[in-house]
């Protein structure tokens, strides 16, 4: 899912820790079991690899249509892409023709920083570790810039990266910088949608160690535990592999589960419950993003499994039309129509060729790029991606799946318990008042059944040469592998 940053994640965790320590909150119940070292990974994973970062530069530089280019670490997760470099602050140039192809300017050594914040990598680190050719300080660079587009007509620039915009502006109004300016996202992003080997070592530690933290929980999740316990829980198996979250961490129990993105992890979980994690570790910047949901008590109600199996069919479909020579969105079709189909079957839909009863239960596009962001860059193709309306209807397809990338699978059922109170002003533009009273009125009793309930299973998966591989499966996710693992 779409989540938010780690900027306030960890004041979250340390609220619920505090309110266990100080505030005469519920006590943390018992676990069922101690850490298993089985949960521990063991694989060597090479946390830098420079011919990586090289080939990406080299890459780069040869389809690049500026003669030069200017990369900030403002685009952290661009700069970090090409150069492997994690500091806040620093710019990378790239001048293929230039005496010095790559030039790092960063921030230098300094004693009081290192007191404060520790060793930063200084004009040493920056040839030495991360292959600069030479470097410079960072203070250096805006004098240094006119030299170094001396004679350049064309430079290259990230879009949206508004300081060296308008440095280049500047230059430009005293007719003494290149004359037009080309944006290096589309490549660059471009690029990312296809991973290396290298990144998929580091996203296959990410899933195994988020999938271990899902069956920790299966261990030790009961009746009368705080969401935000089991957020501890899940982030303790991260830490304990030397990893943090690659993103906030949602653990959403009983009405909490059908709310997309929920923050809370407050709630008393009870008997009954189904609890939902969308959970994931980062490693070297890579995150996972595996989705689980399951019955706090161990047992799903029969109204739960119903829905459940119903949303895992539909991921089950989908997987298999993730695959070279499919569109990027025909998996998320399939997936939407198997929900549909099967609500219709359950009574919840009454016209599965309507537009608007589709958009009802179908809320976004089930499939996503993960890498260095949890939703990664890249295109999906030729058509709006913020349009959620598109996604409830097979209009668009989307570019080819491709070997190399790495997506999700999230296929959901959210029904939020007064929503079908809601429908005019949701559909009122779209259907008449009589026609939304007439779904509301046959659907009710069906959808009062099921009310309050939230299910999404999301996977990881890797796209080969000649199928795919699921990546995250050492999370249990049938039925019967769930309730199994909670005995």
């Amino acid at each position: 899912m779409n989540h938010r940053s780690f900027t306030d994640h960890v004041t979250v965790a340390l609220m619920g820790f505090l309110l266990l320590a100080v505030s005469g909150c519920t006590e943390p119940q018992a676990s069922r079991d101690t850490f298993p070292r089985e949960f521990v990974y063991t694989e060597d994973v090479p946390a830098y690899a420079a011919p990586v970062f090289e080939n990406r530069r080299q890459r780069l530089m040869e389809a690049m249509e500026g003669e030069i280019a200017l990369i900030s670490a403002s685009a952290s997760e661009d700069f970090y892409y090409l150069t492997g470099m994690d500091e806040e602050r620093g710019i990378a140039v790239l001048d293929p023709q230039g005496e010095h192809p790559f030039i790092l300017f960063v921030l230098p050594s300094d004693p009081m920083a290192t007191l404060w914040t520790g060793e930063r990598y200084g004009m040493r680190g920056a040839m030495e570790r991360f292959g600069a050719d030479t470097a410079y300080p960072l203070e250096s660079f805006d004098r240094m810039l006119p030299e170094l587009l001396t004679g350049k007509k064309t430079v290259s620039l990230l879009r949206g990266d508004k300081l060296l915009a308008q440095q280049l502006e500047d230059l430009q109004m005293e007719k003494a910088g290149p004359r037009f300016s080309y944006d290096l996202t589309p490549l660059v992003h471009e690029m990312r949608v296809i991973k290396d080997e290298w990144e998929i070592r580091q996203l296959e530690k990410a899933i195994d160690v988020t999938c271990f933290a899902q069956q920790r929980v299966l261990h030790t999740v009961l009746p009368g535990q705080k969401e935000y316990e089991v957020q501890a829980e899940i982030e303790y198996v991260f830490l304990k592999n030397g990893l943090r979250p690659g993103f906030e961490t949602i653990t959403g129990s009983g009405p909490n589960a059908a709310t997309l993105h929920y923050y809370g992890n407050r709630r008393t979980m009870q008997e009954g419950d189904l609890l939902l994690m969308d959970i994931g570790a980062a490693c070297n910047g890579y995150t996972a993003d595996v989705t689980r949901t399951i019955p706090v008590s161990g047992t799903f109600t029969p109204e739960q499994k119903e829905l459940y199996n119903l949303v895992l069919k539909a991921q089950e479909e989908a997987i298999k039309l993730m695959v070279p020579g499919q569109k990027i969105l025909d998996c998320h079709h399939r997936a939407a129509d198997v929900i549909v189909q099967g609500l219709y079957e359950l009574g919840l839909i009454t016209d599965t060729t309507s537009w608007w009863q589709r958009r009802f239960y179908i809320h976004y596009r089930n499939d996503h790029y993960i890498g260095l962001n949890v939703h990664d860059v890249g295109s999906y193709g030729e058509f709006d991606e913020t349009d959620r309306n598109i996604y409830a209807t097979p209009k668009y397809r989307g570019r080819d799946i491709l070997p190399g990338m790495v997506l999700t699978m999230e296929p959901g059922i959210y029904l939020i318990a007064d929503r079908l109170d809601h429908l005019r002003g949701l559909f009122g533009d779209m259907a008449t008042g009589e026609e939304l009273s007439a779904f509301a009125e046959q659907v009710r009793p069906v959808y009062e059944k099921y009310a309050g309930i939230g299910i999404r299973i999301e996977d990881d998966i890797l796209v080969t040469g000649t199928g795919n591989r699921v990546l995250s499966d050492k999370a249990p996710k049938t039925v019967e592998e769930i309730e199994a693992a909670m005995r």
